[in-house]
Formats: C-alpha cells, sequence, structure tokens
C-alpha cells in the first residue's frame, strides 16, 4: 500500500489542476483599440545562412573478444582434470581420498543412474564406501539401526557442504558433454540431464527416519523390517541411512541443483 501513496497524491495533484481549469470564471474581455496604418517598411534584407556546422561524431569503443573456453578432455583422460576442478570447488585436496581415481565421470553417470533401483554396484561407484562398520544396537532379540551411524557420513556432508551450488553447476554444464558421452556409451537415451533430474526427484522423496527402525538379517546384508522401508530405492537408503541432519543438508543441495538445471 506504500507504494500506492505517491501515485495518489499524483493524480490528486493532477486532478484538481484539471477540476480548476474548468471551473474558474472567465477573465473579461477588453476590446482592443483599432489598428493603425503605418507605412509599409521595406523588409530588410536577412544575412545568408551559414551552413550548420557538423556535429562531432565519437566512435564506439570495439568490445574485447570473449575468450574462447579451453577445450575438453577426452573423457578415457579426464579424471585429472575433474579430480583438481572438483577440488578447487572444495576448497580441499582431501576430495581426492573420497573419490576413486579412474573412469570418475562414466562411474558417476552409471552410479546415478542406478540410484533409483534396489542396489548400486560397488564396481561402479565414484565415491568410496565409508571405512567405519556399520551399527547395529539390539533391543532383546531385535535388531535396530544404531544413531551412531549418522556419523559415519559426516566427513562426507560436510565436503558437499563446502561446495558452492553455483560452482558445481558450472563444473557441470562445462563438463556436460562429456556426462553425455558416458550416458551414451553406458546404454543411455535422450539427455543425461532429464535422466539426472528423474533421479534428484526420487531422492527428494526420501523419508527421514522417525523412531525405532528395526532390522533384519536373513543373509549376508541387513534389511529393513518395514516392507516400505525396504522398498525405497538404493539412493533413498543412503540418504536413510546418514540420518535427517545430514539428509536434510543433501537435499538441500539437490533443490539448489535441480533448480538450476530446470528453473
Amino acid at each position: 500500500m506504500k507504494k500506492a501513496i505517491p501515485v495518489t497524491v499524483l493524480v490528486l495533484l493532477f486532478g484538481a489542476a484539471a477540476w480548476y481549469s474548468l471551473t474558474k470564471p472567465p477573465e473579461a474581455i477588453q476590446e482592443l483599440p483599432p489598428p493603425q496604418s503605418t507605412p509599409a517598411q521595406q523588409p530588410a534584407e536577412q544575412p545568408p545562412l551559414s551552413a550548420p556546422a557538423s556535429a562531432p561524431v565519437y566512435s564506439e569503443p570495439e568490445a574485447e573478444p570473449e575468450a574462447p573456453p579451453e577445450p575438453l578432455p577426452e573423457l578415457t583422460e579426464s579424471d585429472a582434470e575433474v579430480t583438481q576442478a572438483l577440488a578447487d570447488i572444495a576448497g580441499t585436496a582431501r576430495l581426492a581420498d573420497y573419490l576413486v581415481a579412474d573412469q570418475l565421470i562414466s562411474r558417476a553417470v552409471a552410479s546415478i543412474d542406478s540410484l533409483t533401483s534396489r542396489r548400486v554396484a560397488v564396481s561402479i561407484n565414484p565415491v568410496r564406501a565409508a571405512e567405519d562398520k556399520f551399527i547395529v544396537d539390539t533391543e532383546d532379540d531385535a535388531l535396530l539401526l544404531s544413531p551412531q551411524n549418522f556419523a559415519r557420513y559426516d566427513g562426507y556432508v560436510a565436503l558437499l557442504q563446502a561446495m558452492e551450488s553455483d560452482a558445481l553447476i558450472a563444473f557441470y554444464r562445462r563438463y556436460y558433454p562429456l556426462f553425455q558421452q558416458a550416458w551414451e556409451e553406458n546404454g543411455g537415451e535422450g539427455s543425461f540431464t532429464d535422466r539426472l533430474l528423474a533421479v534428484i526427484d526420487n531422492l527428494l522423496e526420501a523419508p527421514d527416519p522417525a523412531g525405532p527402525v528395526y532390522l533384519v538379517k536373513p543373509e549376508a546384508v541387513y534389511l529393513f523390517v518395514d516392507p516400505e522401508l525396504e522398498a525405497m530405492t538404493a539412493g533413498q537408503k543412503v540418504l536413510f541411512r546418514m540420518g535427517s541432519a545430514n539428509a536434510a543438508v543433501v537435499k538441500e543441495k539437490l533443490r539448489a541443483f535441480r533448480a538450476a538445471l530446470n528453473p
């Protein structure tokens, strides 16, 4: 409403001026004296008009040409450059401790594509697994997911949180041709960005752990007793296991990344 006040004042002023000009009484008409005849005078000769001076012409400074972007490396030879670019974004060389050294982009594409399946094969994961063992609590004869597991992901989440979203977007846009090439070589069709957006949407639907989470171990791996939790995709289970606080940081990054990719 405050923005409308100056406009209202102007309208009132112009309205009052218009009202006054229409309603004020007409002034008395005074008769002019009859014109007197005067001898005609010859018009004085006017000096010839000089040509107008030409306006100065100013030349606009030429725009400096933009430097062409540096050429991308070959996909099979991109690991060193890509790892360094990510380390620059994270502001630490320790990033290399979390990444697998070879075929980084190809592994990332295959791993991202698998996040909506039931499992992600260890052989295609570009990120090293947490070194600490999975922790399980016991309650009588029942097995429970221990909240101590959440700390296993603190280092990964802190590293992600240190990376500016704009810098990550710029990184993805620069190396997108390599991501697309790896996507097609992996058997993918269409745009890898479309697939990435679909995976992000799936991850954002991951629930937060509430109350005790019961587990069962019929074979080599632990399973959720709750069938709805067990039906989660592989990516959703990772977010679920890292706890609400860590998952909230990851989801915030995912939303920012998604908004930039598909505004």
